[in-house]
């Protein structure tokens, strides 16, 4: 149906000669377009969740357009004029061009949803890289993609405005779409330094015992670098997001109000953050000034009781926290499934006998009653 209703868009395209479309047909047009990239996205988020091999090619895009702002696409209430006027200003560009500026440094203006393909696009970039053998080994597509997704982030500011209020309960402001980009920008950031192609395809069968199991053992793949560190940033502005607005209140909000690229996008981001702690705690090379401090604003997000009752070990509480969080309300099955896999991953990392422990008092850190409950230091807003 996809590749029809795409078929079909570009015979009328080739039969209008040039000519503009009628309101009419415009519609008709811009929602082939926003079918195809939604249906491109969908497929972004199989290949991040269980390594599937892109099922659309990045050359389909080349002379397609990319979607309109919300607010041109909801026009209600205008003339035809008007709506003219409008579509004659909106700032439309076609995926390769925007792709191109990217590489090139050049930060780029679209909508809100151009916005989410543009990150989709950079997110299947780094997949193919980091499966490509003689890529692995090619510095200059790895700096190519740190520059293009520098520049998607700089092209932020420069979104169209969005007329179309669309209500979300998140700390993020603006369109809800730019909220989701930025969860896949993370991760997308995460995984030109850590590649985690074991857990994704331990997803496929759905055991968390599997799950937990390729967590832990990918700790290796965790390097301590000066690059890891800005990964780390990364990780840590995930978590952060849920402190600074509650833990139990995104547990119970974001279940039902955000969408699922934050949990699937988060796997990764928790994933690393965990093993970085973990490398912390136990090698011998001691820590750099640099990552004293990253450990330290991590540390400063739990209280002291928290720390004491699950053994002093942050890797181990970053990690259970997440699968309480996870797996409080579920509306995907797939975040049941994290969530006892992380809380597996919690297990793992302080030992088999302190997870006897821990485990023989309360069931999880943060959702059950408050003296059991893993706080979030009030400073963060909890």
């Amino acid at each position: 149906m996809v590749a029809g209703n795409r078929y079909e868009l570009k015979l009328r395209t080739e039969g209008r000669e040039g000519a503009q479309p009628s309101r009419e047909e415009w519609v008709e047009d811009e929602g082939c377009r926003r079918t195809y990239y939604a249906v491109y996205i969908f497929f972004g988020l199989l290949t991040l969740t269980y390594n599937h091999t892109p099922a659309i090619s990045f050359n389909e895009f080349d002379s397609l357009e990319l979607p309109s702002s919300e607010s041109l696409w909801s026009a209600e209430g205008v003339d035809d004029a008007t709506w003219r006027e409008q579509l004659t200003a909106s700032a439309i560009t076609k995926f390769r061009e925007a792709h191109d500026n990217l590489f090139q440094g050049e930060p780029a203006r679209y909508s809100a949803f151009a916005t989410r393909v543009m990150i989709n696009a950079l997110f299947l970039e780094v997949w193919y890289m980091k499966r490509s053998p003689e890529a692995l080994q090619d510095v200059v597509t790895e700096y190519k993609l740190r520059l293009a997704l520098e520049t998607w982030e700089k092209s932020l500011a420069l979104c169209e405005t969005e007329t179309v209020v669309i209500p979300l309960s998140a700390p993020h402001k603006g369109h809800p779409l730019i909220f989701n980009a930025m969860a896949m920008y993370r991760n997308t950031r995460a995984r030109l330094e850590v590649d985690l192609k074991s857990i994704q395809e331990a997803l496929r069968y759905h055991d968390s015992y599997e799950v937990a199991a390729a967590m832990t053992t990918a700790r290796d793949n965790v390097k301590r670098s000066q690059e890891m560190i800005k990964v780390i940033e990364q990780c840590f502005d995930c978590i952060e997001v849920a402190a600074l607005q509650g833990i139990r209140w995104v547990a119970r909000i974001s279940a039902t109000n955000w969408s699922v690229e934050h949990p699937l996008c988060g796997l990764d981001l928790i994933v690393i953050l965990s093993l970085w702690l973990y490398r912390l705690e136990h090698d011998e090379e001691p820590a750099t000034d640099e990552e004293l401090a990253m450990y330290k604003k991590v540390r400063n997000l739990f209280d002291d009781d928290s720390v004491d009752i699950y053994g002093s070990k942050l890797s181990s509480i970053v990690a259970r926290l997440w699968g309480s969080m996870l797996d409080e309300v579920v509306v995907w099955g797939i975040t049941k499934l994290m969530g006892e896999s992380f809380k597996l991953h919690s297990q793992a990392l302080v030992g088999y006998e302190d997870a006897i422990a821990s485990c023989s008092g309360a069931s999880t850190p943060g959702m059950s009653t408050p003296s059991e409950e893993l706080d979030i230091d009030s400073n963060s807003g909890f």
